[in-house]
């Protein structure tokens, strides 16, 4: 028989999209890094499928400007493969239209693209990302994830 007296607690895993700077924040322990682990608490982290790339490319060019040792590169690396996301197929039209009207990289518009079409909330420090996002009214650096009491 079910018992209706008692109470369940759950969590609505909501979807987050987190950008370069945000993953960045987190691997190199940067002072950003406890409000991605906040903003990402309870939910389904994605990026673009592009994220392994771009997070490559950015710690090659801390290490060609010695801000970091080749150690701490693969150390970063090794820390950002234990990130549990999951990785988004970019529409890269819609994102290279993004790119053109807003005069970005392409690498920002296929975040914004993502969080776009797929109404994500956008975790990012980059602040012509953010204008761009809110211009497009993406929601920026929050988080809705929900715990629910069920009767």
């Amino acid at each position: 028989m079910l018992d209706k007296s008692r109470k369940e607690t759950y969590i609505v895993r909501m979807n987050i999209l987190l950008d370069a700077s945000a993953v960045m924040a987190i691997i190199l322990n940067e002072p950003n890094r406890d409000k991605v682990i906040k903003l990402t608490k309870n939910t389904i982290i994605l990026a673009p499928e592009v994220i392994s790339f771009e997070i490559g490319n950015a710690l090659v060019n801390l290490f060609r400007r010695s801000k970091i040792t080749g150690e701490e590169l693969l150390e970063a690396y090794r820390n950002y493969m234990l990130i549990p996301l999951r990785t988004v197929k970019v529409d890269i039209v819609k994102a290279l239209k993004i790119a053109c009207k807003y005069k970005i990289y392409a690498y920002d518009a296929y975040y914004l693209e993502i969080a776009y079409r797929q109404k994500l909330s956008l975790v990012t420090f980059d602040e012509s990302m953010k204008k761009v996002g809110e211009n497009l009214k993406i929601t920026i650096n929050q988080n809705t994830s929900e715990e629910h009491i069920v009767n």
